[in-house]
């Protein structure tokens, strides 16, 4: 049976839909800005590959839409092991390729793939997959609570192989959130975090020069604290509603990344506090949305529809504060982007599918005999 466009609309969520690609637009808005430096007397080719990107997002989007959420439940654990296979894959030094000090991607001919970006997809896939099965035990049982940060804690080990602190971090991070969710025993999660604090005291250990300018900032501004130091300027230059639309200095050469990692002080020095604010309120509202819809889900016992909207929304949520952290000085230096802002792919495409596995999951809760047909 087939439904009309707006009845579509609302079983895939229209609030989540709507910021979702407002969101998208905004940060095509930005990248035209922070990029416009670079852009020739034709075309700027950032602007152009990243509008490629976006119409591959609205594909992606679409296409994840009609797939049934008991499909990725049911090839959770294959996924992830597709998942450390090409972690192994990426680090082989004629597959693997070497970018910014790591080695992250691996080169498919048209495109790139960051093997941390699909972990940031699969991972919560995984994890709701097995909190789904073991919903019950994992309240009362160690090794329930245990098994799936043992295979993630070994994908964490070859992300710091690479190395990619930042994602390895977040990843763990959203592990232990879907397990908070999930209702382990908090004792339970002491142990995790006491395992955690070690894991940070290594990774501390090795960029001790970034935590060094991440305390003392100013001191290494000419080093290790160049990219914050900058970013620190922008946002004092923009104040309470920006310098102007185009108008960023940070923006020509300053600083590094200004179209990546660190768009958001190019946005607040443009659009000042007002602006940045409005943004990080539109960004909290979709994550929270996500909570609300895992929510919903598990209440009707839904349980691998609520764990992967929890899961989704932990991701974007936590990637949103590691970012803004990281621009604002809160946070040692992490190359993180900004989720559907900063330029960047395979991280849009990646922001995209866990927010179309969210409004799947609305669906399948609200309808629960929905079938693929349903939503064409």
């Amino acid at each position: 049976m087939r439904f009309g466009a707006a009845r579509m609309i609302n079983r895939i969520d229209p609030f989540v839909v709507c910021s979702t690609f407002l969101l998208i637009a905004l940060g095509l808005v930005a990248i035209v800005s922070a990029t416009i430096y670079r852009a020739d007397e034709v075309l700027n080719p950032y602007v152009v590959r990243h509008a490629i990107y976006m119409l591959l997002a609205v594909v992606v989007f679409f296409t994840l839409l009609h797939i049934p959420l008991a499909l990725f439940h049911k090839f959770h654990k294959i996924l992830f092991l597709g998942t450390l296979v090409i972690s192994v894959l990426v680090l082989i030094p004629w597959i693997g390729v070497v970018a910014g000090g790591g080695r992250r991607w691996i080169d498919l001919g048209l495109m790139t793939v960051q093997v941390t970006e699909v972990a940031r997809f699969l991972v919560p896939v995984y994890v709701a997959g097995h909190l789904a099965n073991t919903y019950s035990a994992i309240r009362v049982s160690t090794s329930a609570t245990l098994r799936p940060i043992f295979w993630v804690g070994i994908l964490l080990v070859l992300f710091i192989l690479q190395p990619d602190f930042g994602s390895a971090v977040l990843i763990g991070g959203v592990t232990v959130g879907m397990l908070y969710v999930a209702g382990a025993r908090f004792r339970d999660l002491i142990l995790l975090g006491i395992v955690g604090a070690g894991g940070l005291a290594y990774v501390f250990y090795h960029r001790w020069d970034r935590i060094t300018a991440f305390l003392d900032t100013w001191t290494h501004s000419s080093g290790e604290g160049y990219q914050l130091a900058q970013s620190l300027i922008g946002f004092g230059r923009g104040e309470l509603t920006g310098v102007g639309f185009g108008d960023s200095v940070q923006k020509f050469l300053y600083l590094p990344e200004s179209h990546n990692d660190f768009i958001f002080s190019v946005i607040v020095e443009e659009t000042g506090f007002l602006g940045g604010a409005l943004l990080l309120l539109l960004l909290v509202a979709l994550v929270c949305r996500c909570w609300q819809i895992g929510k919903q889900a598990l209440e009707q016992n839904r349980y691998f529809a609520g764990y992967i909207a929890f899961g989704a929304g932990l991701m974007l949520g936590f990637q949103t504060l590691i970012n803004v952290g990281v621009t604002m000085g809160a946070l040692p230096t992490k190359g993180l982007t900004l989720p559907f802002i900063s330029f960047g792919g395979n991280s849009l495409l990646v922001c995209v599918a866990l927010v179309a596995l969210v409004c799947r999951a609305r669906a399948e809760t609200l309808h629960p005999k929905l079938r693929r047909d349903d939503l064409v």
